[in-house]
């Protein structure tokens, strides 16, 4: 079923930010450690999508979608950076993420994307835990940004301004998977023993 998020204004810090699922409780947590020596503009781990930013710090709107079909153009300016695969390891709620400090706030203003206004909000999708998605990480102002970034700073307009650019990430159905399923709830004695090597004296 194809949906649109709300844009939001997500803070770009290092170069880069994450597209991630939502940690649902009852599932193993899976922290994908990122390779950002890569040239890669997109890189996939274990439960996010982070996409490279040409600019190191600044204020980018954020868009995500779900789509029918991988060719859809978002419309003129957009840009394709790149296409990649993505497997749900949760529930399947994607959410747009800052660097460092948890879900993107809404944008200031509004984005169109696929014929459709999209409106400042917290930016986030669900995903079918049954299906394999294409993540496709579409861009505007990406080409140049960082030639105006350092232009600004130049002028000394000042470092973290937004507008250089915006982002779009349209996940399509690829396939089908196992849906994850959450694991058994771990005992008192199960996680004492896990965390000390030996379960406690009284439960022996």
């Amino acid at each position: 079923m194809p949906e649109i998020s709300s844009v939001g204004a997500v803070n770009i810090e290092h170069g880069h930010f994450p597209v991630g699922e939502m940690w649902e409780p009852g599932f193993k947590r899976r922290d994908g450690k990122p390779d950002f020596q890569t040239n890669e503009p997109v890189i996939v781990v274990s439960g996010q999508v982070i996409v490279t930013s040409r600019v190191q710090e600044h204020t980018a709107p954020v868009v995500v979608a779900v789509r029918d079909h991988e060719d859809d153009t978002p419309g003129p300016g957009w840009t394709l950076v790149a296409s990649v695969d993505y497997q749900p390891v949760y529930k399947g709620r994607m959410a747009v993420l800052d660097t460092l400090d948890g879900p993107a706030g809404p944008a200031a203003g509004p984005i169109e994307v696929f014929g459709q206004q999209a409106e400042p909000g917290e930016p986030f999708v669900h995903l079918d835990p049954a299906r394999t998605y294409r993540a496709q990480v579409w861009s505007q102002g990406r080409s140049d940004s960082r030639e105006r970034f350092n232009a600004a700073t130049r002028r000394e307009e000042g470092r973290g301004q937004d507008g250089f650019e915006r982002y779009l990430i349209a996940f399509v159905p690829s396939g089908t998977q196992e849906p994850p399923a959450p694991t058994a709830e771990e005992s008192r004695r199960d996680r004492v023993a896990r965390q000390h090597g030996r379960p406690p004296l009284n439960m022996r």
